[in-house]
C-alpha cells in the first residue's frame, strides 16, 4: 500500500493522527439498559444540530467535537440550549494537548481534543473564530460548556458501539478514510475500498442493520444532506478511535482558593472550573527553558506580553505602592501542585498590594528520585548488604546509596538545572522574555524574588538580568536554596554587597532537621544531602570528601568565611528552622523539613513581611494538601 496521500480531490486535509497508547483511559463498559434495534437519522434530526463545514482546514477533531457538543446542548432535559460551539477553540485545545510538542502543524488527535474540552470546557463560537487567540472573554465563556463523564469506547466491540450510542445518542470518532468518502451519493452510503487517503474526525449519530450513521462537517453538499453511512465491515476494518462524553455541570468558582482546593488531592474533576484569574499569575515554562504553549496553563510570548500589559495595570490600579513578585517553585514540584500553591499564595498576596508571578518550570523530579533510590536500595539489598549487617550499620546506609543513586540521579539533577538556567540565559529563554517585559515597567515598581530549593537555581540568571539592566530588587528571600554556593557568588553575592539587592533572606533548616529529614523514607537524610553528596560535580566520599557546598545546608555556611562574614553583616538575614521565635515576625518559622516552607505558615508570612517591610500582618493563608504530596504519602505507607 502507497503512502496516503492526506488530501481528498476536492482539497479537504486528512491530517487526524490516532491516539497513542495510554493506560490511563478509562473504558466505556456497556450497561444492561435496553438498545434500540436501530437507530435512524430521523429522531436525531429532530434537534436541528447545525451541519458544519471545516473547509479545506485539517481541523475535523474540532469540528467533530464541536457536533457532539451541539448535540448534547440541544437534548439536555434541563435548560437544553441551541448555542453553537467554537469547532476552532476545540481544535486549538486539540494541538495544545495531544502527544505531539508544539503547535506549529495542522491535524490533532481525538484524545488531545477530549483533554482540552476537559480542561477548558469550550465558548460559543462567536468568541473564537478561525485563527484567532484564546481571548480572557472566550475562556471565562467556556467552562458554562464544561465536559462532564467521558469514556473510550473499543471501537471494534460493536455491542459496546450500540451500548454507548442508546445511552448517550452520539460518539465522537475518527477513521482512516478511503477513496469511498470521496463519492458518497445523495442515500449517504459510503462504497468501501482499499484505497486510503488519511485520518478524519466526525459524529456517530445513529446505527441500523447494515452500519454506523455519521454527521460529516464537509457541508451539507456532501453525502445525504452531511450524513452517509459507514457499513460495519468498513467500520471494523478503518476505525481509530471512539469517545462518549455527557456534559458537565456548569460552576462558577469565584477565587482562586477554590481552585487550589481542586487542584489539591482531595478532589479529581474538570479542569474547566479552575479559574481563568490564575492564568495571569503563571509563566509556564518547558523543556530548554523555553515558554511552554501546551497545557492547562500554557504560555506564549503574546500570553507574557499580556499579563503586562494589560492583567498588571488593571490589577495593580489604585494602589498605593506596586509591587512585582516572582516566585519559582522547587525542582521536586508537579504542575498541579505549583498551579494550588499559586492559588493559595494569590488572595493574600493581592491584599498587601503584590501581584504574583509564577514560574512553573516542570521540574517535578519527587518520584523520579524516589524510584532511583529504591532502585539503589533493590541493589544494595541483593549485595546481602543489609541483612549481613549488624545495627550499627544501618548508619551507614546513605553512604552505600549514594553512590548507586549517582548513576542515574546525577544526569537527571544536571539536566534539571540546565533547564532552570536556560529559562534566564536561552536567546527564546521564559524567564528572559519576562525580563524584557519587566524592562518597560514603570521605575517605581518594586522587584520581588522568592525561590524554593531549586528554584534558587532558576532566580540565579534572573537577578544577574536584572543587575544588568539596572532594576533594583526590593527584596530576595530563598527558601532552602538547593543551588551551591559557588552559583551563589557569582549570581546573587555581587547583588547583594552593591545594594542591588536591597533586601536579603535566606531560610534554611538546622542541620539537625536536615538529618532528621528523609527522601521517600529511603534515605536517612534531606534532599539537599543528596544533592550535595550524590548528584552534584564532586561526589561525597566518607572520611574523605564531603559533599558540594549547597547554599541551603547549614554547615555548607558556617564552613565558608565569605558566607560566615555575609550574614553576620547588615545586607543579609539568616533564618534557620524550626525556631520558635512567634515575637520576631520576620523571622519565625515552622519548617521541618526540606518540602516544608512554601506552606509553612509562619515562613510564607515571614517572608511577607520581609517584602512589606511590616511585622503586623492581617490574614492566614490557607494550605491544601497537594496532590504530590498525598501521592508520597501513599508512597511512604507501602513501604
Amino acid at each position: 500500500m502507497g503512502k496516503a496521500k492526506l488530501v481528498t480531490k476536492d482539497g479537504r486535509k486528512l491530517y487526524v493522527r490516532p491516539d497513542t497508547l495510554d493506560f490511563r483511559d478509562r473504558m466505556f463498559v456497556p450497561t444492561l439498559l435496553e438498545v434500540p434495534m436501530r437507530m435512524g437519522l430521523e429522531e436525531y434530526l429532530r434537534y436541528e444540530v447545525p451541519i458544519l463545514d471545516q473547509g479545506t482546514e485539517g481541523a475535523c477533531t474540532g469540528f467533530g467535537l464541536a457536533t457532539n457538543v451541539n448535540y448534547l446542548l440541544r437534548k439536555r432535559r434541563v435548560i437544553p440550549d441551541t448555542v453553537s460551539v467554537s469547532p476552532w477553540m476545540l481544535y486549538q485545545l486539540a494541538r495544545r494537548y495531544d502527544e505531539w510538542p508544539g503547535e506549529n502543524y495542522e491535524g490533532s488527535s481525538a484524545r488531545g481534543a477530549i483533554k482540552g474540552w476537559h480542561k477548558h470546557g469550550v465558548c460559543a463560537t462567536g468568541l473564537c473564530e478561525k485563527g484567532g487567540r484564546l481571548t480572557e472573554e472566550a475562556l471565562k465563556d467556556a467552562p458554562k460548556r464544561s465536559l462532564g463523564a467521558y469514556f473510550r469506547v473499543n471501537h471494534k466491540d460493536l455491542v459496546a458501539m450500540h451500548s454507548a450510542l442508546a445511552e448517550v445518542g452520539v460518539l465522537f470518532a475518527t477513521a482512516s478514510v478511503h477513496s469511498g468518502w470521496e463519492n458518497v451519493g445523495s442515500d449517504g452510503v459510503i462504497k468501501k475500498s482499499d484505497t486510503i487517503i488519511g485520518g478524519h474526525a466526525f459524529a456517530i449519530v445513529g446505527y441500523d442493520e447494515d452500519g454506523f450513521w455519521i454527521q460529516n462537517s464537509w457541508g451539507r453538499d456532501w453525502g445525504k444532506g452531511g450524513f452517509a453511512r459507514i457499513g460495519y465491515d468498513d467500520w471494523l476494518a478503518n476505525a481509530d478511535d471512539v469517545w462518549v462524553a455527557r456534559l458537565g455541570v456548569p460552576m462558577n468558582l469565584h477565587t482562586p482558593e477554590s481552585t487550589a482546593i481542586g487542584s489539591s488531592a482531595a478532589v479529581s474533576h474538570s479542569g474547566a472550573y479552575s479559574s481563568t484569574e490564575l492564568r495571569r499569575h503563571i509563566v509556564s515554562i518547558g523543556n530548554n527553558g523555553v515558554l511552554r504553549p501546551g497545557g492547562s496553563f500554557g504560555t506564549s510570548w503574546h500570553d507574557v506580553e499580556e499579563i503586562f500589559t494589560r492583567d498588571f495595570p488593571a490589577l495593580t490600579a489604585g494602589w498605593n505602592r506596586k509591587r512585582l513578585l516572582l516566585y519559582a517553585h522547587g525542582g521536586l514540584v508537579d504542575e498541579a501542585s505549583a498551579v494550588q500553591r499559586v492559588a493559595e499564595y494569590r488572595a493574600q498576596l493581592l491584599k498587601a498590594e503584590i501581584y504574583p508571578l509564577a514560574f512553573i518550570w516542570h521540574s517535578d523530579m519527587s518520584t523520579t528520585i524516589c524510584n532511583i533510590l529504591q532502585d539503589a536500595m533493590g541493589k544494595r539489598r541483593s549485595e546481602g548488604f543489609i541483612d549481613d549487617s549488624k545495627d550499627f550499620m544501618l548508619d551507614r546506609l546513605d553512604d552505600a546509596l549514594e553512590p548507586v543513586a549517582r548513576l542515574a540521579g546525577k544526569p537527571l539533577w544536571s539536566e534539571m538545572k540546565q533547564n532552570a538556567l536556560s529559562a534566564g540565559t536561552g536567546e527564546e529563554g521564559g524567564a528572559r522574555i519576562v525580563l524584557e517585559q519587566i524592562r518597560k515597567l514603570p521605575a517605581d515598581v518594586e522587584i520581588h524574588l522568592v525561590g524554593h530549593s531549586a528554584g534558587s537555581i532558576f532566580h540565579a540568571p534572573v537577578v544577574e538580568g536584572l543587575a544588568k539592566m539596572g532594576r533594583p530588587i526590593k527584596s530576595c528571600t530563598l527558601w532552602a536554596p538547593a543551588c551551591t554556593t559557588e552559583l551563589f557568588k557569582k549570581s546573587y553575592l555581587p547583588s547583594i554587597d552593591s545594594g542591588q539587592i536591597a533586601r536579603f533572606a535566606l531560610f534554611t533548616l538546622n542541620d539537625k532537621a536536615e538529618q532528621c529529614d528523609n527522601c521517600g523514607r529511603i534515605y536517612n537524610k534531606s534532599l539537599l544531602y543528596l544533592v550535595s553528596n550524590a548528584f552534584e560535580a564532586e561526589p561525597h566520599i566518607p572520611l574523605f570528601r564531603d559533599g558540594v557546598p549547597l547554599l541551603g545546608l547549614e554547615r555548607s555556611i558556617e564552613s565558608d568565611s565569605r558566607l560566615r562574614d555575609l550574614f553576620s553583616g547588615k545586607n543579609a538575614d539568616w533564618v534557620r528552622a524550626p525556631n520558635d521565635l512567634k515575637d520576631s515576625p520576620f523571622d519565625y518559622s515552622t519548617a521541618r523539613h526540606h518540602g516544608d516552607f512554601d506552606d509553612d505558615q509562619a515562613t510564607v508570612k515571614a517572608s511577607l513581611a520581609r517584602m512589606l517591610g511590616k511585622t503586623e500582618l492581617k490574614g492566614e493563608f490557607s494550605f491544601e494538601v497537594t496532590k504530590s504530596s498525598s501521592r508520597q504519602r501513599r508512597a511512604n505507607i507501602s513501604r
